[in-house]
Formats: C-alpha cells, structure tokens, sequence
C-alpha cells in the first residue's frame, strides 16, 4: 500500500510541473563600463570588461573627436584623469572638473580654490568620485567625495598624512603615508562611505598598488603580509622567495609575481597564498595587463607578447623593429599598446593577435589610453582627447 501512495504522490508532482517553463538562472550582472582607478581596478589589470562597442572592427575607424583641458599648474600637476558613470574626471590648476564622456561638454567644475592645491583622483567608484587633496604651502590634506555626475561635495575631512600609491577596494580606500612621528612608512585605510579612519598599520605596500581577492601584500621590516583590506588583519604570510605583484586577475583570484624583469612569473592564491604556478621563462619583461585569458607583456627582445594567464604559454607575439608597447590597454576584445611619444598607438585582437591599424594621429598620446563608454581617452599635451569611431 505504500508504494501505491508512493507512485501516486510522484505521478501527482509530475502533473503539477507539466507544462510550466523551467525557471532559468538569473543571468550574471553585466561589468560595468568604466575606468575608474588609474589602472582601471585595484587588481591593477589595465582592462574593462565592460566595453563591448569597441570591437576590433570599430578600433579601426577611430578618429579624435573632441578634448578637454589639462594644464599644469605650480605645485599641481594634472591628475590621472577618470572615466565613469559616463563622467570623464580631471583634476588640473587646483580644480576638479566633470566632463560629459560622450560630448565633452563641461558637467560640472569645482569652484576656484583660494589656496594653491595639488589634487589626486583616487577611484570612481559607483556614482561617487574619491578624490585626495593637499595645499601646497600648510600640507594639510583633506580626503573628499563627490556625486561624480553633478560634482556635489559629499564630504571633506582632514586625515593627518597625505595618502601615496591609492587603491580603492571593498568600499575602503587605502594608501602608504610617511609616518613623520617614528620616521617609518605606514598604510592607512578609511571608508570611502564616510570618510572615516578604519585601521592602521606600519609597513609598505609591495610592488604595484594592486589588490586581489579584498587583500593587498604589505611588507614589514623582514616580512611579507597579505592584509585584508576591510580590517587591516594579516591573513597569510607570503612565502620564502620573493612576493612582488604586478597585478591580478580580474576576478581578484590571482596575484601575479615576478622579482625583476628578468625573473619568471609566478601565479599565487590571493585566498591561501600558495603558489600556483611558476610559467616559462620569456626572457626578460615588463609592463602588465590582463583580461582574464592572457596576460599582456613588455619584451625587451623588441616585442608585445601574450601568455595564457593560466600556465604561462605563449600565445601570441607581435615583433618591432624599435619601441615595442611599454604601457597596455584592454578592452572590446582589443589590447592597445603605448610605444613611446610620437608613435601611433598599436592594437591587435586580443585572442589572435591579429594587428588593427589605427589613425596616425594616436601618436599624440603620451601614455597608454583608457578604454571605456565607446572611446579611448588618453593624454594629448595639455588636454585629454577623446577618440571615437
């Protein structure tokens, strides 16, 4: 009798779900489309997922389309601009100024500050801009935020030391300091929400200002630590060797290390700290960037090379004769590469390496683009330019 109650309740539920349409997974949130830290994330990976309408058929037919301001003033070079929130972002003579990314029109402007201030833009994160300044007689330094699409001040607080190599984070905005009381070098973290300190501690960040996984590797008087960038608590200490990063992967799952140029890299758990792989020598690099399936390098043998990001093949390569790219930018399936002022910016398809020409006149950038709303926008001598198909 069991069993027929058994057979009954399963022939039951089987007519119960005939006919409805299975419910499907929800669909993974799109990335979002901007630059917003000077090498786009804290993972340091010169790449935004978030661009799709710069395929390589686009890159193609890219021409400057407008530009914006950039001069430098006493005590106060430019900042490295920003793109976010469809904001391009500058901080130029003692001002910030917000810039509509499509247009160029002028958003919004910071008002003109009595004293001479050098200013520094640390991320764009949501629709809020973090910015650092410091005037440039009294030193003291203030941490602001602002509404990045209307400019409106959030808050600005007063933090004791001027922040240096800044990352933003898991909502906390971290930098080294020179701690004048005990004359060593220390790392401060404050919570952009508010502006409030969060922890404190002494030490430097290693290598490039880079965090995975929510940590960044400090290093002490003899160690090497990874800290959680919320709390400032050590996490796991490297191992013997060197622990040197020059970024990570996209997804924060992966420190990439390498001890000099001539040094091979090593791929390590952001989670353990444990070394996962130590790739093929490729003699002797520099530079980084990564889109989660190649890294992107500097040949010192006049080349660009691209390495699986997973056991350290090569991929593909691309030869010059002089002034091979030095600084990297991804994007819609696309890596541009900065040769050197007054060469055009070269681009190839980031899966084939297959070169894309672009207009002559990107040899007036002065550093690697940033990719991001359809555009790149990179430094032109005292403007941003835009480029645009």
């Amino acid at each position: 009798m069991k069993r027929r109650y058994l057979a009954v309740a399963v022939v039951a539920a089987i007519s119960a779900t005939a006919g409805q349409v299975p419910v499907s997974a929800p669909a993974a949130a799109a990335a979002p489309d901007g630059w917003g830290q000077a090498a786009a994330h804290a993972t340091g990976d010169y790449y935004n997922a978030g661009e799709t309408r710069l395929t390589p058929a686009a890159a193609g037919r890219l021409k400057p389309r407008w530009n914006v301001p950039l001069e430098n003033a006493i005590c106060a070079a430019p900042a490295v601009p920003l793109v976010g929130a469809n904001r391009l972002v500058t901080a130029a003579s003692y001002r910030i100024s917000g810039y509509d990314a499509t247009t160029g029109a002028l958003a919004w402007r910071t008002p003109a500050p009595s004293k001479k201030t050098s200013i520094s833009l640390a991320a764009i994160v949501g629709t809020r801009l973090v910015a650092q300044s410091r005037d440039c007689r009294s030193g003291k330094t203030f941490l602001t935020t602002h509404n990045v699409t209307t400019g409106k001040v959030l808050y600005s607080k007063r933090i004791p030391e001027t922040m240096y190599n800044v990352l933003v984070d898991k909502g906390i905005v971290v930098g080294g300091v020179w701690d004048a009381a005990i004359s060593k070098y220390g790392i401060r973290a404050y919570r952009i929400a508010d502006g409030s300190p969060v922890w404190a501690r002494q030490g430097s960040i290693a290598g490039e200002t880079v965090a995975a996984g929510g940590k960044i590797l400090v290093v002490g008087d003899d160690t090497t630590t990874a800290v959680d960038v919320t709390t400032g608590k050590a996490l796991w200490p490297a191992d013997a060797g060197c622990f040197t990063p020059i970024g990570a992967s996209p997804d924060g799952a992966t420190f990439y290390m390498r001890c000099g140029p001539d040094e091979r890299i090593r791929s390590v758990s952001a989670a353990t700290g444990a070394v996962i792989r130590t790739f093929p020598s490729h003699g002797a690099t520099s530079g980084f960037a990564t889109d989660g399936e190649r890294l992107y390098l500097h040949s010192f043998a006049h080349e660009l090379i691209a390495i699986d990001a997973h056991n350290g093949r090569r991929a593909w390569t691309a030869t010059f004769t002089e002034d091979a790219p030095i600084m990297f930018a991804v994007g819609g399936g696309v890596v541009y590469g900065w040769r050197d002022n007054g060469h055009p910016l070269s681009a190839f398809e980031a899966r084939t390496g297959s070169p894309i020409k672009l207009d002559a006149k990107t040899s007036a950038l002065q550093g690697a683009p940033m990719v991001a709303n359809g555009r790149l926008y990179g430094r032109t001598g005292s403007t941003v330019t835009a480029y645009a198909p």
